[in-house]
């Protein structure tokens, strides 16, 4: 994903040739990195805070390398609200 106002890009990885290798590696097909990119582009669209939108990735990622891909979307979100929240107070302590 590129943009237009200089941001670094972002690229959502796949691997079609090789399940065992995509296992290994914990990425996923090029339909799922697709899905991941059109997500990404929505919730960038709509203004989601970045560390929502890392957190998002990071639960996605998680589920994905740990197979359970029936996660409910409801268990999803409050993880990744969770951990943008983790991420918040951990900069607040920081600082």
């Amino acid at each position: 994903m590129r943009y237009g106002d200089g941001r670094p890009s972002i690229y959502f990885y796949f691997d079609d040739a090789n399940p065992l290798r995509r296992q290994m590696q914990g990425i996923g097909t090029r339909d799922q990195a697709l899905d991941q990119a059109r997500t990404f582009a929505r919730q960038e669209r709509d203004g989601v805070p970045p560390r929502l939108m890392a957190a998002r990735q990071l639960v996605a990622a998680w589920k994905t390398a740990h197979n359970l891909p029936y996660l409910s979307p409801r268990v999803a979100e409050d993880l990744a609200r969770r951990i943008e929240q983790a991420l918040t107070d951990q900069t607040k302590a920081g600082s």
